[in-house]
């Protein structure tokens, strides 16, 4: 394949993910520390897909027509933009092609993608922690998805972004089935509640990129 263009590009992902019961005296982080990882993994997955010539530049906006309902946990639907939908669909397509249960959108889930792929992309930093330092499973208990009342409750997250052809869902889905800890979330069976969240503007130098993020969810009385 090709090499790399010579117009603005990238392309990198990360996740964590975090599990506990009521009584357990720890928190499960798989990978490597998110404080680390941003950095390590957007290095790594540059090197990597520039070798392989999938590197593009320019981008169409995370908002474009397209998008639709969704199913939502607990009943009913959730309306999604267009990179979202096909995200999700994705998301469920692997599920299914390995006879996993499919996942549903959880409103709380999905607010809180959306508000951290924003975010990142505002504030122009790449990491499941904030600029304020807050985790991401501070996050997704800030917008509602917490234990209180729970006996069990897990969380994950992965996050992605890409301008051009590599910020399209599905060479995210790509990229993260490609790696031992994002494709962990995405066919972790006990994880059936998502949020998938995208937002498009400049990352760093890098114009028209859309940022994804996905948050996984399971919680047990």
């Amino acid at each position: 394949m090709g090499g790399p263009d010579t117009s603005p590009h990238e392309l990198g992902t990360e996740m964590a993910a975090r599990q506990m019961s009521r009584g357990a005296s720890s928190a499960i982080l798989f990978g490597m520390h998110p404080r680390l990882t941003a950095t390590a993994l957007v290095v790594l997955l540059a090197a990597l897909f520039a070798t392989v010539g999938l590197l593009a530049s320019g981008a169409g906006p995370a908002l474009a027509a397209g998008g639709g309902e969704a199913p939502k946990c607990g009943g009913g639907t959730i309306l999604l933009n267009s990179k979202e939908k096909a995200a999700f669909s994705l998301h469920n397509k692997i599920r299914r092609d390995r006879n996993l249960k499919p996942f549903c959108v959880h409103p709380k889930l999905q607010k809180a993608a959306r508000s951290h792929s924003r975010d990142m992309i505002e504030r122009d930093y790449f990491s499941h922690d904030t600029k304020g330092g807050d985790s991401f499973d501070a996050r997704l208990k800030a917008f509602g998805y917490a234990p209180d009342g729970y006996r069990y409750y897990a969380t994950g997250e992965n996050i992605a972004y890409g301008s051009g052809p590599y910020g399209e869902p599905a060479n995210i889905m790509d990229a993260w089935m490609k790696s031992d800890g994002h494709r962990h979330n995405i066919l972790k069976a006990e994880f059936r509640e998502i949020g998938v969240g995208t937002y498009a503007g400049t990352y760093g130098d890098t114009d028209g990129a859309t940022m994804y993020t996905a948050d996984f969810g399971v919680r047990r009385r």
